[in-house]
């Protein structure tokens, strides 16, 4: 019988000593490596790849509503919009002609007035990491005047504000009511321009333009507007004297009594300027966007704040349609960022992590029975080749 063995197994210096011994099983045929070596191999390697990922994704998943949420979640420097709020068609607004506390005859206040309040804000200098500077340039002007006679009032006004919190921060706010004179420091406490990130359906303090002061924001309920969750939110500003708080020629005005429409005889009667309004707000909690708002602001001269004599300014302001459908679209794509860095995300992460372990697990139980279970294969071929001998 003619034994054929595969090259370099015989040994050239003794071939029949060699032959002995696979006779007699002292030398067994050589056992091939190739494909478990390589299949072991692999196996380790994707085994690392995946606890590689899997630790990753965790990684990711836990730093993402923490030390990523604290970078991100802040104002951003690139603002620049234009809202109108507007009295609704057909209840218009009621507004002193001052050029009548000068002129001849009584006081005159016209009546069902279209108005339109219209704030254009920026962001400016300073701001950076932790700090942004609005400024909001607004005009209230009469809807049925045309250029300057239509113009009621005319203002500048800049804050800085924490980019996470919204509250003020230094530099103090300034404030600027005609051409001719420059701005004026006016530190304030309160939000202003947004609510902070995370809002919660707590009171908060809002500072009020008008008053130059704060006042509580209450919370009211929550709500949907085109599908978004909203905080709606409530001040009441309740006869307040505006020269306890402003600066301004008619805090305070003296005139015959025939002036104030008090009967005909001249007589000096000093009234002051007071102020009421209810401001409800519309907050998307995620981001602290601010999506609506309307008001009932109202000015009026008299001598005691529960008995108002002349009017100044009243009205019902809402941010028309256009303006509430922007601000819902921004805050949306605000608040989808911010969900994916505190629950979509980390939930996100942690399933590939998950899954990634499990795989890594599942590759080296494998790996493992595999070393440690017998190779039928080479056993098999050594029987063979004794019974083939």
């Amino acid at each position: 019988m003619s034994l054929s063995f595969p090259p370099n197994v015989l040994t050239g210096h003794n071939a029949e000593a060699d032959i002995r011994c696979f006779r007699h099983g002292r030398m067994r045929w050589p056992k091939s490596k190739t494909v478990g070596t390589m299949f072991m191999s692999r196996l380790r390697i994707a085994m690392c790849v995946l606890a590689g990922l899997g630790s990753f994704a965790i990684a990711v998943a836990l730093l993402l509503p923490t030390l990523v949420y604290d970078r991100l979640a802040v104002t951003p420097l690139d603002i620049a919009a234009t809202t109108v709020a507007t009295t609704a068609d057909g209840a218009g607004g009621e507004v002193l002609d001052s050029k009548t506390i000068s002129g001849p005859g009584p006081l005159s206040i016209a009546t069902d007035v279209p108005l339109i309040l219209q704030r254009y804000i920026t962001v400016e200098d300073p701001s950076d990491a932790d700090r942004v500077t609005f400024q909001v340039g607004a005009t209230v002007r009469r809807a049925d005047r045309d250029g300057d006679e239509g113009l009621l009032t005319a203002s500048v006004d800049r804050v800085t504000s924490d980019r996470r919190t919204g509250l003020p921060v230094e530099p103090a706010g300034s404030l600027q009511t005609t051409v001719d004179s420059p701005a004026i420091s006016l530190p304030r406490t309160g939000l202003q321009h947004r609510f902070p990130f995370d809002t919660q359906p707590i009171t908060y303090t809002v500072y009020d333009a008008t008053a130059w002061t704060s006042f509580e924001a209450n919370f009211v309920e929550e709500l949907t507007m085109e599908g978004l969750p909203i905080y709606h939110f409530r001040s009441i500003v309740s006869e307040a004297d505006l020269s306890t708080t402003t600066q301004s020629p008619i805090n305070s005005v003296t005139l015959p009594a025939s002036k104030w429409g008090l009967g005909d005889g001249d007589e000096p009667i000093t009234m002051k300027r007071w102020y009421s309004n209810v401001r409800d707000i519309y907050v998307e909690p995620r981001s602290g966007s601010l999506v609506w708002g309307k008001e009932t602001p109202y000015q009026y001269f008299a001598r005691d704040p529960k008995i108002p004599e002349v009017t100044i300014f009243k009205a019902s302001l809402a941010l028309d349609e256009t303006g509430r459908l922007e601000q819902i679209a921004s805050a949306r794509d605000a608040a989808n960022s911010l969900a994916w860095l505190t629950s979509r995300g980390p939930l996100l992460g942690y399933a590939i992590g998950g899954a990634c372990l499990v795989g890594a697990v599942s590759a080296g139980v494998i790996g493992f029975r595999r070393a440690r279970s017998p190779e039928p294969t080479h056993r098999h071929a050594d029987e063979a080749e004794r019974a083939s001998v």
